[in-house]
């Protein structure tokens, strides 16, 4: 069956969530002033999409992200196009070929439908369509939901955090500077020509009592591209996502014993905390600082209802009973820098981590180990031993709980007070902390002028250039010094590179790196204007060789000029880690105040050594 809507109605940030919260199966589609594009669900999950530009494709992505080489690549494009009725998506035929791994195709997949979502969440018109039965992926063939059995599937929120981070970081960047070659443009199709789309007839279908099956890519995106173009009747928005009847089935299958009144009264508090905002307000509730809970809980009725009442708010909620996702969870939250609540269900409520002989070594490790993220606990109603000693354990808050067992008469009543009084609590930590501390764009200038201050007074240009390492050290996880040496660059010191950051700067004289060929590192020395981005320079791609490849391959470089001319060039990436964001105009204000110290120190030097002059 398939829907239709409009965007102005029912934002994609709320599709999406939805779409995640219900664990729906489908194809969301996309039309807007600008094109078409299309998401793929499985259980909530995604595992595709195909960007509105056509020619961004994931084999281009794998390339350009050094993740599989051309030559790789035309090779699979050919045994796809020769193999008939055994023809393979891209994503699975280069898995059989063992020239990509699961690590590898799930990066890249992710790195497309980044791509994807950063450009949908700025729409604020346009249409949505979702089909929940089945994928036209030609006339001729259909991959039914239902049946799909996807080889990698990534958290649409996580993707969705990640998505939000960048459009609010270019967003940022618009007005201030000159802004980079969009991904869209540096991902497009290497071969467009070469390989076209040829669909597979459905007598050369395998047979119908084998299951039809949407992997990654379908993933190769070939295929998503000739989805059909009709588009169903429009029905309004409230028959698409009933927020109604999804609070009113949930809690039919949790509170199957209580009496249909009492549901009810549920369902009528719940859908007061359901709003869909809409478009008009996605801007604004984006530009500060994303908000996140991880709820440990194996119960189905709080799980949903907590969803529900942060929705609201604005918070993206993440559940899981598992202790070793919740780490997982928690690191991801941190990563994009996003507000963190820790919520801990009452023990034994539901999963194994919450026996209480477990529970107490789980929540002591998990508070010990990232102090920066709020935790609150919910304990047994009228267990005040327990409570005091969540306190004494370092809990923010502890709110108490019914149980439905021993507390039959009040429990949905006491419900609705609990969820109350939490989102109200929740509303108000997050508030205290935006207030309280600064925003990124705050802390980078505290930084910046405490860089500039050390530098300053510096009487050697080696010392300057150590000064600059060492505070890039605190944005990068490697950073590298080097001098400008007739054509090349000629290592100095580098942290984090071939030790240990806790060891500090250490010499890497036998670091060179050409500039007798047009590379980012020649554009960078000769035009003395700082690069902050993703790059697949061919020299950087050989520096990458010398001291290991990045997650990520967005880099740093970084000119110190003396009167016009480049003479250390800086270098930084972040190793494992994802990149932050950070403004460029940041990184131009830096490399030109490490510029003036050197010059100083250059000028004091000269003094110091003709007094006459």
């Amino acid at each position: 069956m398939a829907f239709t809507g409009e965007l102005e109605h029912l934002h994609i940030i709320d599709i999406i969530q939805l779409l995640n919260t219900s664990r729906k199966s489908g194809t969301l589609t996309l039309k807007g002033q600008r094109g078409e594009s299309r998401i793929i669900f499985s259980n909530g999950y995604i595992v595709s999409a195909s960007h509105l530009n056509n020619k961004v494709r994931i084999g281009t992505v794998l390339v350009k992200m050094n993740l599989l080489s051309l030559e790789d690549l035309r090779l699979a494009l050919d045994i796809q196009n020769n193999a008939g009725k055994n023809r393979k998506p891209l994503i699975s035929t280069l898995l059989d070929m063992n020239k990509l791994g699961r690590d590898s195709a799930a990066k890249g997949l992710r790195k497309l439908i980044e791509i994807t979502l950063v450009e949908l969440v700025g729409w604020s018109s346009g249409t949505f369509t979702l089909d929940t039965e089945a994928i036209p992926v030609s006339p001729e063939c259909r991959y039914f939901a239902d049946t799909m059995d996807q080889e990698i599937s990534l958290d649409a929120q996580m993707l969705l955090m990640d998505a939000l981070r960048v459009f609010d970081e270019r967003k940022r960047d618009l007005g201030s500077r000159e802004a980079d070659t969009p991904d869209e443009e540096f991902y497009e199709d290497l071969i467009p020509s070469e390989f076209p789309f040829h669909p597979t007839p459905e007598h050369l279908m395998p047979d119908s009592g084998r299951t039809a099956v949407l992997t990654a890519d379908d993933l190769g995106l070939g295929e998503l591209e000739q989805l059909e173009r009709k588009i169903p009747e429009f029905m309004p928005v409230a028959e698409i996502f009933d927020p109604s009847a999804i609070h009113r089935q949930k809690i039919q299958e949790t509170l199957s014993g209580f009496p249909e009144q009492e549901q009810e009264a549920f369902v009528a508090f719940l859908n007061k905390s359901t709003k869909s905002r809409g478009s008009l307000e996605v801007p604004q509730k984006h530009e500060r600082q994303t908000k996140g809970i991880i709820l440990f809980s194996g119960d189905e009725l709080l799980r949903h209802s907590v969803m529900t009442i942060c929705k609201d708010e604005g918070v993206l909620v993440f559940t899981t009973e598992s202790d070793e996702e919740v780490d997982l969870l928690i690191d991801q939250c941190l990563k994009v820098k996003a507000l963190t609540c820790l919520v801990f269900d009452v023990p034994a409520a539901g999963g194994e981590a919450l026996i209480p002989e477990r529970f107490q070594g789980l929540r002591r490790r998990l508070t010990g180990k990232y102090p920066q993220v709020t935790t609150v606990q919910m304990a047994p109603k009228k267990d005040y031993g327990f409570s005091l000693l969540s306190y004494r354990e370092g809990v923010s808050a502890v709110f108490p709980r019914s149980s439905s067992e021993d507390s039959r008469e009040t429990y949905i009543e006491d419900m609705i007070n609990l969820l109350g009084t939490f989102k109200t609590y929740i509303h108000d930590l997050f508030l205290q902390h935006e207030v309280s501390f600064p925003n990124a764009a705050d802390l980078q200038l505290v930084k910046l002028k405490d860089a500039i201050a050390a530098m300053k007074d510096l009487s050697e240009p080696s010392a300057v250039a150590l000064a600059l390492l060492q505070h890039l050290a605190g944005i990068c996880s490697r950073c590298i010094t080097f001098f400008v040496s007739g054509n090349e660059l000629a290592g100095e010191k580098a942290i984090g590179v071939y030790a240990e950051k806790s060891e500090g700067p250490t010499s890497v004289t036998r670091l060179k790196v050409s500039l007798a060929e047009p590379s980012v590192f020649l554009k960078t020395v000769e035009e003395t204007h700082c690069f902050y981005g993703e790059s697949h320079d061919r020299l950087l791609i050989q520096l990458f060789e010398a001291i290991g490849e990045p997650l990520i391959p967005s880099v740093m470089l970084l000119p110190v000029s003396i009167r016009g001319k480049t003479a250390i060039l800086a270098y930084g990436d972040f190793g494992m880690e994802e990149p932050p964001a950070l403004n460029k105009d940041y990184i131009e204000v830096l490399a030109q105040a490490a510029g003036l110290a050197v010059e100083n120190a250059l000028y004091r030097k000269h003094a110091a050594q003709h007094p006459e002059a």
